[in-house]
């Protein structure tokens, strides 16, 4: 070896020990974590430890998205439904009862999306429940039972109920059921997509984020990203192995031992393993980077063509583009609306045609709509972290229900963020704040219903979503503040030096 590569050995070997101890449990949790939130199924009945939630996730107000939606009936009951299952009010809000009588046990199945409300006004009236375990009908006291879909998952993840004039609809990420409203039983039904309308341009950020789990290779790529994930542990835990054991012999001569046999496989698969997928790592690294801001912010303005070759395998170059996020009913056009990862869509009531575009002037927040619901004469109410607007679609109008002390003094710092809202009489009765959780719609309105404790109780974080937010940082906030953004960036620029480091060094032994 000569002079110039040892230095450069010592240099490449120097960077790659000390950023490997300062990232190494942080790097082996992340394996880990993103190997579980690609497979919810393996922990979805597990909640968190509450002694591992930060405090500043604490539910006041029903804020956090802890209700995705709300119906008062002509009576004066409210049913709230999010995160803790379906919540009910007979007293116009001044107390809340769970239903949860045979009802999803856990926090992560127990997260109801959407609620249907048959036969109202009766005295035993039926409550058809959209969760992400699946469909759950409740009559009257009776506990819940839950309804099979043909041609589903054993847990479907439901997003959206529908009733129509003789009909419920309903909708998975990927997929739709209908029945008749008297008998409930479902049959899956086609969603065709016009082919002149069909996704062309992808958002890079959703590219960068199959890219990142894998879906962008399909099936193949989801399981070798859950390899990769897995060699991302074996690699931190070996690399505190191989650091460990030297160290202990130099510092601590009693405890001193020849390298056992531990140490021997951790030095040789820590070499191996590390160079077989080192490009896997570089490019899980530079994917993830951009998935958070601030370097989010550098991809939200571009887009690539579906006939991209990197799209070759993705689900989003064609049909709707990406999972559907909510639908809604529209009587005067006897249509459905969908809301997808790539916009908005107009179809027949009875699928009997095909789903095209729905171009509207709406501000839609990258995250997607949080509130979609048909209004009487047409009207559309669509809501997200980009504020609530009301649709005339055919007179050409639209307007924006400002909430009360709105504060906007730049795209990315406002505080409308609307989550949810409660329905009465097919009107917005009130709104959902994520931060600030459930707001009148006008200053003038009287005092809404407080958040009883028990409520917040039953909506405990599952496993899966307190991963969610280690993975993307967000837990850190509650420490760092605003710092805790720079968390990705500075972890994916790390983990690429370890792997240029790495592979350095490796080519220098083998010279």
């Amino acid at each position: 070896m000569t002079t110039k590569r040892r230095l450069g050995f010592r240099i490449s070997k120097t960077i790659h020990k000390y950023l490997g101890l300062i990232l190494g449990l942080y790097l082996v949790a992340m394996g880990g974590s993103g190997l579980l939130l690609n497979h919810p199924e393996w922990i979805r009945s597990i909640n968190a430890p509450q002694i591992l939630v930060p405090a500043d996730y604490s539910y006041s107000n029903w804020n956090r998205m802890l209700i995705r939606g709300g119906t008062i009936t002509a009576d004066g009951t409210w049913y709230l439904v999010g995160k803790a299952g379906v919540v009910k009010s007979n007293d116009q809000g001044d107390s809340f009862s769970i239903l949860d009588d045979g009802f999803a046990a856990s926090a992560y199945d127990r997260d109801t999306a959407d609620l249907l409300i048959l036969n109202e006004g009766s005295s035993d009236p039926i409550l058809l429940a959209a969760t992400r375990s699946g469909l759950f009908r409740k009559n009257g006291n009776n506990p819940w039972s839950k309804i099979p879909l043909p041609g589903a998952p054993a847990s479907p993840r439901l997003v959206a109920l529908i009733e129509t004039s003789n009909r419920i609809i309903v909708f998975s990420e990927t997929a739709a059921w209908e029945a008749d409203a008297t008998t409930l039983n479902f049959t899956q039904t086609d969603l065709a997509v016009a082919e002149a309308d069909a996704a062309t341009r992808v958002p890079l950020f959703r590219v960068l984020h199959d890219i990142h789990n894998g879906t962008i290779l399909g099936t193949p790529g989801r399981i070798l990203l859950d390899i990769s994930g897995l060699i991302l542990v074996i690699l931190g835990v070996s690399g505190l192995v191989i650091w460990f054991v030297p160290w202990r012999n130099r510092k601590r001569p009693n405890l001193r031992q020849p390298p056992g046999r531990v140490f021997r496989w951790c030095w040789k698969y820590h070499l191996k393993l590390g160079i077989w997928i080192v490009l896997i790592l570089m490019i899980m690294a530079g994917s993830g980077m951009f998935l958070r801001p601030p370097l989010l912010l550098a991809t939200i303005t571009h887009s690539l063509d579906s006939n991209n070759p990197l799209l070759r395998f993705s689900s989003r170059a064609g049909g709707f583009g990406g999972k559907i996020q909510s639908a809604t009913y529209s009587g005067s056009s006897n249509t459905l609306i969908l809301s997808t990862q790539s916009g908005l869509w107009r179809g027949p009531a009875d699928f009997d045609g095909e789903f095209r575009r729905l171009h509207l002037p709406v501000p839609i927040h990258g995250m997607g709509v949080t509130v979609l619901e048909g209004m009487p004469t047409g009207q559309l109410l669509i809501g997200s972290f980009s504020g609530l607007f009301v649709v005339e679609e055919h007179q050409g109008r639209i307007w924006r229900l400002r909430r009360p002390g709105l504060v906007e003094s730049n795209p990315y710092q406002s505080n409308d963020l609307v989550s949810a809202v409660v329905m009465a009489d097919n009107q917005p009765f009130a709104r959902f704040d994520y931060h600030d959780g459930m707001l009148p719609m006008t200053a003038q309105q009287p005092l809404l219903p407080t958040m009883p404790t028990e409520i917040a109780a039953a909506a405990p974080m599952s496993l899966w979503h307190y991963l969610f937010e280690f993975h993307n940082g967000r837990i850190f906030e509650p420490w760092l503040g605003p710092w805790y953004l720079l968390i990705i960036p500075l972890s994916g620029i790390i983990l690429l030096l370890l792997c240029l480091s790495g592979t350095y060094d490796w080519w220098c032994r083998r010279k």
